[in-house]
């Protein structure tokens, strides 16, 4: 049998308060985004790359919150009565009073933090041209389904909304090139 402890034995002793808090403040930070702005679903692989980092926060509060209080202290005395092996439990319980290992502290890495902080730089760039263009492309797309060709549509609408074709079809009747873009076409080289 195993002993009934919440976390592993090595573990036990190595959690220290700046781990836990700079965990915290890095979910805190994670949770107070915004996930509804159009940046993080203008593509199926943005969309994607930001459900994994929200599916991944929202586990990491879930964690924090797990391992927010330390673990209560392990019971020897039962292990050794449902143990078979006494002796096993008393190497554990000494090397688990004997040992104190040395706190473990995680810094971000100045590479990896210029790294984020400039592709954090560029999503916010790139959230506030998709909200200065966001009106301007509504505007235009609901011009062009008014614009729409139909068995209606007259020359001249065809020529007020699409002035590159109308500009292009007068200079090849002026030019002559009746057979201009077709199987016809003289100029072409054979």
């Amino acid at each position: 049998q195993r002993l009934k402890t919440s976390w592993p034995l090595t573990m036990i002793k190595s959690a220290t308060i700046s781990k836990a808090s700079t965990a915290r403040k890095f979910v805190r930070c994670m949770s107070t985004v915004d996930w509804s702005k159009p940046v993080f679903s203008s593509s199926p692989k943005a969309a994607a790359h930001y459900n994994a980092i929200k599916s991944w926060v929202s586990m990491a509060e879930a964690e924090a919150e797990t391992y927010s209080k330390p673990p209560g202290p392990i019971d020897f005395a039962s292990a050794k009565s449902s143990v078979r092996d006494k002796e096993l439990v008393d190497i554990l319980e000494k090397f688990y009073s004997s040992n104190t290992p040395a706190a473990e502290t995680h810094e971000w890495d100045d590479e990896d933090k210029a790294q984020t902080e400039n592709h954090l730089a560029f999503l916010r760039d790139q959230s506030e041209f998709n909200e200065e263009a966001l009106p301007v492309l509504k505007n235009e797309l609901e011009f062009w389904k008014m614009a729409r060709t139909t068995k209606e549509t007259t020359y001249l609408d065809m020529a007020c909304n699409h002035p590159h074709i109308h500009e292009e079809v007068e200079d090849e009747l002026e030019a002559r090139d009746w057979f201009k873009d077709t199987p016809y076409d003289k100029t072409k080289a054979d």
